[in-house]
């Protein structure tokens, strides 16, 4: 019986100092593509407990539905979404553009789109009655296929496979092309039957991709060694829903930018990129304006604030 109170007696202390710590405020953060965990793992390694955050990220189902997760469900904070995501569940009314409330926090990384075809396939044009791999249509490579094949007027099949299975399904000869958003590694395993094809951005895009190269030493085997192809790129970037205006929102928020922007050396300056097609979270866009007047009256201040 001695025993047993004893152990009662050290639950209860134990709980009382455990509710005695501070209270951290939870940052959900859904990640839209199995493929960018690393990413969210980079961001709540750095973030996690500074500032009072517990930073918790969440895999989604795919680009284009963890756009919509994010506008319907207030639990969610931000999520990792390709920015073209947005034109598309625009384009497709999967939601009224007059409601829609989204900014994005920063810009994570550029994502080239790389198209991939049998190598008797010429051009885009080429693939007209063609089977493409475009993933599932909660996909990023979705959204992509299909605004882009939308825009260039070419017809094809749909193929849900994407990443691994796209490539599965190319070598398997269930499709003659495949999209990829961003340049995966296991590309290597097609070998020297595939080629990637050129993308020029066409004209009603410009709101939505930026023009970009891709090399050999982007893609070895499936680029001519010294060759440079035209293609199209989409940024990977950390949305936020800005309908929310809760003071405990209101103030994560807050915390979250601070830290997020505090902590990154901004290297290739990617916290201060305009993302085409969208719009800066309050937050964010005060710390840049800050950053930005500091570099100027600064130069020996890196983007961070920090001494060099």
């Amino acid at each position: 019986m001695k025993t047993i109170f004893m152990c009662c007696t050290m639950l209860v202390l134990g709980t009382s100092a455990l509710q005695a710590e501070p209270k951290e405020t939870p940052f959900n953060i859904m990640v839209g593509e199995a493929s960018w965990l690393p990413e969210a793992s980079t961001i709540a390694k750095a973030l996690d407990h500074e500032s009072g955050l517990r930073i918790m990220p969440v895999l989604g189902r795919g680009s284009v539905q963890a756009v919509q997760d994010l506008e319907n469900f207030p639990t969610l904070d931000a999520a990792l979404v390709t920015a073209d995501s947005l034109t598309y569940v625009k384009a497709q009314s999967l939601m009224d553009p007059a409601d829609v409330k989204l900014t994005y926090i920063s810009a994570v990384k550029p994502l080239p789109i790389v198209l991939v075809a049998a190598r008797g396939i010429p051009n885009i044009t080429a693939l007209a009655g063609k089977r493409i791999a475009t993933g599932t249509a909660d996909s990023a490579s979705f959204a992509s296929g299909e605004l882009l094949m939308g825009a260039m007027e070419v017809p094809f099949l749909r193929v849900p496979a994407s990443q691994e299975g796209a490539v599965d399904a190319l070598l398997a000869g269930q499709a003659d092309a495949a999209f990829f958003v961003g340049v995966p590694t296991n590309l290597a395993r097609l070998g020297r039957n595939f080629r990637v094809l050129s993308l020029v951005l066409p004209t009603e895009l410009t709101g939505t991709y930026q023009a970009a190269k891709l090399t050999s030493a982007d893609l070895p085997g499936l680029i001519p060694s010294n060759a440079q192809l035209d293609t199209v790129s989409t940024e990977l970037i950390l949305a936020a829903n800005s309908a929310d205006t809760s003071k405990d929102h209101a103030k994560a928020m807050k915390a979250f930018t601070f830290e997020l922007f505090r902590q990154s050396t901004d290297s290739t300056n990617m916290l201060r990129a305009e993302v085409p097609g969208w719009t800066r979270e309050a937050n964010a866009a005060a710390l840049v304006k800050t950053m930005m007047a500091n570099a100027a009256d600064n130069p020996t201040i890196t983007p961070t604030g920090a001494t060099p």
